[in-house]
């Protein structure tokens, strides 16, 4: 069922922030009027990163799923009580997605970043589904959804820094859209980075960190979408012609027979005719409602970031779990006025 379900993460989040760093001041006053209260942390000897960033990374994610309600219709006509997730058995969904992350940040506080994102992704979902129909079992079978999608959000991050340790708090909330989905689908992140920055020559300094994040989904009432039956699974025409074809008469007659009590049901019930024998399944029009979850929610952070000079800084991060994966990297520019 490649276009059947449709299921997005895309995952944005704030850049941690180096800072608290006791140095003396270089200037008699903080020449920048943000953040807010910066000339105070600047008199007493801190050291503040310049007050605005711009970001531009590269994130791939892969995530397992578990398809928590599906429903669908065909030609118009609703076929959820027959066609669902029980009798389609979904046996394993897997989303990967990667794209360029922008990012504008600002420092409100000497503790507190505030920014805005936007992403461009594309990305598949791989599905696999061991149908049971009238107690014939089909094969299993799967297929990748492919899609482009655009995203925005909006984040804060909090940061502590004492002498060359830090410690960061980070939340966004984030919105996908794709022409393969009715609603936009809302992504809430936040994560926590404990580190150490090691100072060098010239302004430069290096940070190597560890942390958690989670991810989840903030829509829980599902979403829904159109797809052609046989767009969603190139090929399946002839895959389920040699499969009925291999069948013995007694299995083909059963098959049938299970076609026609779902029409005659279908009639029963809305009044509506609807052909599904023959392989007319494979060409209809297919509608569905899907509420999708992450099996998994947490994941484990490894990263680091090298600052060349107080403009520019190079940031790697790797995730995992045992069904989570997440790598980002990317660089930024730092401005002030």
């Amino acid at each position: 069922m490649k276009k059947i379900i449709i299921c997005l993460l895309l995952s944005t989040f704030g850049y941690f922030q180096l800072a608290g760093q006791e140095i003396k001041p270089q200037e008699d006053k903080y020449p920048y009027k943000l953040p807010i209260w910066g000339d105070k942390a600047y008199e007493r000897g801190y050291k503040l990163q310049l007050p605005f960033g711009i970001g531009v990374n590269y994130v791939y994610n892969e995530m397992y799923l578990d398809i928590s309600e599906f429903g669908m219709s065909i030609n118009g006509v609703d076929m959820s009580p027959w066609l669902n997730k029980e009798t389609l058995g979904f046996q394993q969904t897997v989303a990967t997605s990667n794209g360029i992350n922008f990012r504008l940040d600002g420092w409100i506080l000497p503790f507190l970043n505030v920014y805005g994102l936007f992403s461009q992704v594309s990305g598949s979902t791989s599905v696999k589904l061991a149908p049971n129909l009238g107690g014939i079992q089909f094969p299993e079978f799967g297929s990748d959804v492919d899609f482009d999608a655009s995203a925005y959000g909006l984040g804060a991050t909090l940061v502590y820094g004492y002498k060359n340790y830090f410690i960061s708090w980070d939340i966004n909330h984030s919105w996908t859209e794709t022409e393969l989905l009715t609603k936009q689908v809302g992504v809430l992140t936040s994560s926590a980075r404990l580190g150490r920055a090691f100072n060098m020559k010239k302004d430069r300094r290096l940070a190597f960190y560890v942390g958690m994040m989670y991810r989840n989904f903030t829509k829980a009432e599902g979403n829904s979408g159109s797809i052609k039956f046989n767009e969603a699974l190139p090929g399946i025409d002839e895959a389920y012609t040699n499969w009925y074809d291999g069948l013995t008469p007694l299995q083909q007659r059963t098959l049938d027979k299970v076609y026609d009590s779902m029409e005659k049901a279908v009639y029963d019930k809305t009044g509506q005719e609807i052909s599904l024998g023959n392989g007319e399944i494979l060409t209809g029009d297919v509608g569905y409602f899907i509420k999708k979850d992450l099996v998994q929610t947490m994941s484990i952070q490894f990263g680091g970031q090298f600052e060349f000079n107080k403009h520019w800084a190079l940031r790697g991060e790797f995730g995992i779990a045992d069904e989570l994966k997440f790598i980002l990297f990317g660089m930024n520019y730092r401005f002030g006025f």
